[in-house]
């Protein structure tokens, strides 16, 4: 952007260089109006209005503590480029983050498996009191019947308004397989995935819906689109997965930025640190000289035309 200044204009007054002689009276007494009318004019022009407009910092009132994101997941099948920006345009407008609407918590991964391990052992200790046709329907903590793998995951970058090389809209793809001994290729599963900000400890940051994998194929990956809303700083983030099966309560498998570069240290930050820049622009006012001044002009013109007539005229005469 171009800064553009408008010059001020400043309005001075020319002194009249004449000779006046004892004789004639009436020029000194001209001379006298036109040195009082000199000393007031600069004060007339001196009255100027000069503003400057500047950028307003709307950062200063969205930073907070507060870690806000909108996630949103579904079959990459089912992507395409135009869906994938109708889903971030979508996403970004929402006005109930995940931690609002229980798609995400506060807690840390540690916090929600010792929670599972507290269930599943009240569990085991119930199933234990009951009749064994009763405790044989009680649930199972894990699957008996398959196993479950995450063969690989892919990252993605996407917006960053301020060119700082940080981005608050990413994607995280990951594609689950399972491993039955039973005719039954399908698995019923979804995943919790997990923030680690420059090595601290795992935040819990979204929770897929429910979604069916088939055996390994390739054809049931699965994206997760998260835009950070608010409270993520700028910093490097690493990336895990914990995939459960559909009625169990323990993790049948997990991925991590240990597991591949591509959920290592993504450059992230929330909207609220990503705004664009705005060059700031200083704007000088032209000087306005009000209209006492030009009436001091024009009455200094024809006091100084006057004047040389009159010593023209007395010239002449000697």
């Amino acid at each position: 952007m171009e800064t553009t200044c408008i010059p001020s204009v400043i309005v001075r007054s020319k002194k009249v260089a004449t000779i006046i002689t004892g004789k004639n009276k009436l020029a000194t007494v001209l001379l006298v109006i036109v040195s009082c009318l000199t000393v007031s004019l600069p004060s007339a022009a001196s009255n100027t209005n000069t503003s400057e407009t500047s950028a307003v910092d709307t950062n200063a009132n969205l930073k907070n503590n507060s870690s806000y994101s909108v996630s949103l997941g579904m079959l990459k099948v089912d992507l395409n480029q135009q869906t994938r920006s109708s889903i971030i345009q979508a996403i970004k407008s929402t006005e109930l983050p995940d931690q609002l609407s229980g798609k995400a918590t506060t807690k840390t991964r540690t916090e929600i498996v010792n929670g599972n391990n507290k269930t599943a052992a009240i569990q085991r200790k119930l199933a234990k009191s009951l009749p064994i046709e009763d405790a044989n329907k009680q649930p199972l903590s894990h699957s008996l019947f398959a196993d479950f793998a995450i063969y690989g995951a892919r990252s993605y970058l996407q917006e960053d308004y301020d060119e700082d090389g940080y981005y608050q809209t990413f994607s995280v793809t990951f594609d689950a397989d399972i491993f039955s001994y039973t005719a039954n290729k399908l698995g019923h599963v979804y995943a919790l995935l997990y923030l680690s900000k420059n090595g601290g400890p795992w935040k819990h940051y979204y929770t897929t819906d429910d979604f069916i994998i088939e055996g390994e194929s390739e054809l049931d990956e699965y994206e997760v689109i998260t835009s950070f809303l608010s409270g993520y700083p700028t910093d490097t983030y690493d990336v895990l997965i914990d995939l459960y099966q559909v009625g169990y309560t323990e993790i049948v498998a997990s991925y991590s930025a240990d597991d591949s570069n591509a959920l290592y240290a993504l450059p992230l930050e929330s909207a609220n640190y990503d705004e664009p820049y705005v060059e700031v622009v200083e704007v000088i006012e032209v000087v306005e000289v009000r209209h006492g001044g030009s009436m001091i002009l024009l009455i200094l013109l024809v006091i100084a035309i006057l004047m040389v007539r009159l010593i023209t005229t007395s010239q002449a005469r000697v």
